[in-house]
């Protein structure tokens, strides 16, 4: 019988855990996928060095794309969009499986569904079927949203799409961009160039970044910032005719970087919170400047299966516009997934991948 092969997180002191299991068999309502690649998110990196909490053992990764192997017998083989779904077809999916019945489920807020299942959140069980990325195989449960994927989008462009790309996509929906305001991105990684990309193709006056990195600056000019500067040195008074920035998009996840939009945003700006997502030290916050200015502050987690939808088309659409593929320096193999997460700690790689 064919393994499956994966690497299990035992903790962020402990030492990876490679094995396999034999490949499960199906439930009706499961799909098991080969997963083609998946790149590492800031937020694994988060659990992998102790930031957050996390079950254990647990396979990690969630910016997955994958290859279908084969269907249970009664699931679903039509995707988000409509189309007809065959083993052999690359895929994206929702990183939360919801029920679509519980109270956040039926009030906008699927991904934070009471009876959510996470890709590469979760605790391995005693099927051992493996639902993350670093791993051969991810077996897809009921509640999954799944996107088909052209044969001609790259694997590096399309692993990011289910986590960073998606959760971009909800930010622009909240951001609400018009084609004469002024927009700030507050960071140039995974996130904020992004981003930037998708600022860009709203048409807005112009795109602002904001970053402390050098390298990261010139980048986000790739991605379609009309400007990029270093923390401190943007003026309200140079945007908006004087009056500041329309809205931001605040990706680094870090209280300076929220207290500098604040700042920056004209009266009745729009900001937009997608960066934090571990534990820090309290923001000290003004309130009485976000009442005076009439600001909007919106906090992204995750997002909607039209975000995800959003994604995929805009990464179809506009690939060959922006470097993405660029993004993901090294691939490396499972069995050198220690290396893979040392590389991904290196600023100057955006993203890193494993090919298992």
């Amino acid at each position: 019988m064919p393994k499956s092969n994966a690497a299990l997180f035992l903790g962020p002191n402990a030492p990876w855990q490679f094995t396999s299991a034999d490949i499960p068999t199906l439930a009706p309502d499961e799909i098991l996928v080969k997963v083609l690649l998946c790149t590492i998110c800031g937020s694994d990196l988060h659990t992998i060095l102790g930031r957050r909490s996390g079950p254990v053992p647990s396979v990690l990764g969630h910016e997955i794309v994958g290859e279908i192997v084969d269907f249970g017998s009664s699931v679903s083989r039509i995707d988000i969009r409509g189309e007809s779904l065959r083993a052999g077809d690359r895929i994206v999916w929702g990183i939360v499986a919801n029920c679509g019945r519980c109270f956040f489920c039926q009030n906008d807020l699927p991904q934070k569904c009471e009876r959510g299942f996470k890709y590469g959140h979760q605790q391995v069980g005693e099927r051992k079927n493996w639902q993350g990325g670093f791993a051969s195989h991810c077996v897809l449960v009921p509640g999954t949203k799944i996107v088909r994927l052209p044969a001609s989008l790259s694997l590096k462009s399309a692993a990011p799409l289910s986590c960073a790309t998606a959760t971009i996509a909800a930010s622009m929906r909240f951001a609400d961009i018009y084609g004469n305001d002024d927009v700030l991105i507050v960071g140039a990684g995974m996130l904020g160039l992004t981003a930037c990309a998708m600022a860009n193709k709203q048409g807005p006056w112009s795109v602002a970044c904001i970053e402390k990195d050098e390298y990261r600056r010139q980048l986000a000019k790739r991605f379609g910032a009309t400007v990029a500067a270093q923390p401190g040195l943007l003026r309200a008074i140079d945007f908006k005719n004087g009056y500041g920035f329309d809205v931001a998009i605040e990706c680094s996840g870090t209280n300076s970087g929220l207290l500098e939009a604040i700042e920056l945003v004209r009266i009745g700006g729009r900001i937009v919170l997608v960066g934090a997502v571990f534990p820090s030290e309290p923001a000290p916050l003004v309130v009485e400047k976000i009442v005076r200015k009439h600001l909007t502050l919106h906090g992204v987690h995750n997002y909607r299966s039209d975000d995800l939808i959003a994604a995929v088309d805009f990464m179809e659409r506009h690939d060959n516009s922006f470097p993405f593929e660029d993004l993901v320096a090294h691939v490396y193999p499972l069995e050198q997934l220690t290396d893979g997460i040392t590389a991904a700690q290196d600023g100057s790689n955006i993203r890193v991948a494993i090919a298992p």
